[in-house]
């Protein structure tokens, strides 16, 4: 049975990976060059995960695929992959893949990634660090005058992890207590052993730690909780009150895979599934080597249910996503980016080291892969977007109340009543959508204006610009009216009446000055408001393809400065020929160029 693997990594960049395996240190991903095809992707608008992840799986542009974060569009009504596939009898299962793409039976999905802001209800207890040094940690921090991401209230673009929180001291012994995310709260008794080693105590369970190690999984079902933890002891100096144990996610069993037997035994056969980890990946970070274990062991853990499902369960496709690559680059490629204006050549090194490790990590999974896949198996290693370094800080709402097209209150929030246009929080952040009377709840554009508004809209855009070096750049890349942006993919009901994308180096944001565009303040590397072509010298915002395996050509790199590049919609058309599936439906195309010659004949 033809089978299909597709190791999404989120964020993964071609510079870097040709970079990092031409210095050997990913034998496995240099076997997928020397051995396989590879080529970039070229991503949709915004260049962020959720749009490309959900366009590459359903081989339909935005204006099909995507009606916003976690909103899945109907895969039968829209004819994508996953519909194709059910039609012809074949399974796909999807592990820890976005959510906005549905694997309803007889699909399967596990752990669907949660992009929303409520909490994710299969976490029962987030990662944190607990320790006795918490003004250490909590009172010395600079507060940020800036947010970046999207929508304005978010932080995504600094990835920060668990928060840390107290080792309280009662009766003599320190306690630890996990706060419930949906439930009760466990609290565990610090000890100390014979041989001054740390032991955590709950009930009748024990749990020996050792410093510099992660422990191994407590089952919690004796203490009301459907789930596993462990924990990793940073400092232990019980005489000097010097205590700092880091603490794992703690996931539920049931209710964390559409098919619960299913879901059990992958439990059961590879341990328990957590997504996020505590520590984030820079070298900042006093614990970074629990972050990479923890890394590592998460993928080699979506490895081993890639062999799982397409060798036991019959499943033609398996496909997860990955993230310890991005979490790298947006920590670290500011400070090895010679283009960011944080670069500091004594220091790069440091951060080059992290980035190089969060790939190691996944060349170990994929050796995993390689050395267990069958003859029958294509690999498709492969990213929604790369990265570039941040530079600038752009407020869009300040920039269009400048120009009387919106009116914000005391604290920067948007009054749509007495607002001209708007964005969505869920559609990325790059979508300009004008109150139009009849059209908007509380719309007050009358339908003779609407033109005249998006005409303003376009010439405030155009001329959105920061002194930079002495000369004035643009902050805006594009800005294409709807019905001149279906040639970017969007169309449709859901699609803004503008599409804009910012330059390379410009993030969204917002700012304690109220500035509508300034330079970041801290480092830092991003991808979903530039435009989709941004690149420096060591880094890049195209997507990344290496195939492997069955009917995949050996040898061949895809020059995209003399071909173009492959779109993030032709991965899917080219998993449907290698399956067998007419691909009419899809607006991808085959990518034959990539495939051997007795694939492109089928």
């Amino acid at each position: 049975m033809r089978k299909v693997i597709v190791f999404g990594v989120d964020g993964l960049t071609m510079p870097l990976l040709k970079r990092y395996a031409a210095e050997g240190v990913l034998p496995h991903i240099q076997t997928l060059f020397q051995q396989g095809a590879a080529c970039e992707l070229l991503p949709f608008i915004s260049a962020w995960g959720d749009v490309n992840w959900v366009t590459f799986m359903a081989g339909q542009a935005p204006g099909t695929a995507w009606i916003g974060q976690g909103q899945p569009a109907d895969n039968a009504a829209t004819a994508n992959l996953l519909a194709l596939m059910q039609n012809n009898g074949l399974r796909a299962s999807l592990v820890h893949f976005p959510e906005t793409v549905a694997a309803d039976s007889p699909h399967f999905s596990f752990a669907p990634y949660w992009g929303r802001a409520a909490a994710w209800p299969s976490e029962l207890f987030k990662a944190m660090g607990h320790t006795t040094r918490l003004e250490q940690r909590t009172g010395n921090k600079t507060l940020r005058q800036q947010k970046l991401g999207w929508p304005p209230s978010s932080s995504l673009a600094y990835h920060e992890k668990g928060a840390w929180q107290a080792l309280e001291q009662h009766g003599g012994k320190h306690r630890l207590t996990l706060h419930g995310q949906q439930g009760p709260s466990l609290t565990f008794t610090l000890a100390e052993t014979a041989s001054h080693q740390p032991e955590l105590q709950i009930g009748g369970d024990k749990l020996a730690l050792q410093v510099g190690e992660w422990s191994r999984w407590l089952p919690l079902n004796d203490h009301g909780v459907d789930g596993r933890v462990r924990f990793f002891a940073g400092r232990f100096d019980p005489a000097d009150n010097d205590i700092e144990i880091l603490q794992s996610q703690v996931t539920r069993q049931n209710g964390i895979a559409s098919d619960a037997a299913l879901g059990n035994e992958l439990l059961e056969a590879f341990g328990p599934f957590y997504s996020k980890w505590v520590v984030k990946a820079s070298p900042n970070e006093d614990y970074l080597q629990a972050t990479l274990q923890e890394g590592d062991e998460q993928s080699l853990w979506l490895s081993e249910t890639a062999i799982r499902l397409t060798q036991k369960h019959d499943f033609s496709l398996w496909a997860t996503v990955h993230r310890l690559a991005d979490e790298s680059h947006h920590n670290c490629l500011g400070q090895v980016d010679p283009q960011s204006p944080f670069y500091d050549a004594e220091k790069a090194a440091a951060f080059d080291d992290v980035m190089r490790d969060c790939y190691r990590v996944l060349d170990t999974s994929i050796g995993k892969l390689l050395a267990d896949m069958d003859e029958e198996t294509t690999l498709m290693l492969a990213s929604d977007h790369g990265a570039v370094p941040n530079e600038y800080m752009c407020d869009i709402y300040r920039y269009l109340q400048k120009h009387g097209l919106v009116t914000l209150d005391d604290h920067g929030d948007l009054l749509p009543a007495q607002s001209k246009v708007f964005l969505k929080d869920d559609r990325g952040g790059l979508e300009i959508f004008v109150n139009l009377q009849g059209r908007e709840p509380q719309g007050i554009v009358a339908a003779d204006e609407f033109e005249a508004v998006c005409a303003e809209v376009l010439l405030a855009l155009g001329s959105w610009q920061v002194q930079h070096k002495g000369r004035a750049r643009n902050a805006v890349s594009l800005a294409l009216l709807k019905a001149d942006a279906v040639g970017i993919g969007f169309w449709g009901p859901c699609a803004g009446d503008i599409v804009f994308a910012y330059n390379a180096g410009f993030v969204w944001g917002t700012s304690r000055s109220g500035d509508d565009i300034c330079a970041v303040e801290v480092p830092g590397a991003n991808h979903g408001p530039q435009k989709p072509t941004a690149e420096t010298h060591i880094a890049s915002n195209y997507g990344v393809l290496l195939a492997y395996g069955s009917g995949i050509r050996q040898g061949y790199y895809r020059d995209r400065h003399l071909k173009g590049p492959h779109r993030m919609v032709d991965p899917a058309a080219t998993i449907a020929h290698l399956l067998g599936l007419d691909h009419a439906t899809l607006d991808g195309n085959v990518m034959y160029d990539l495939l051997s010659p007795a694939a492109s004949a089928r």
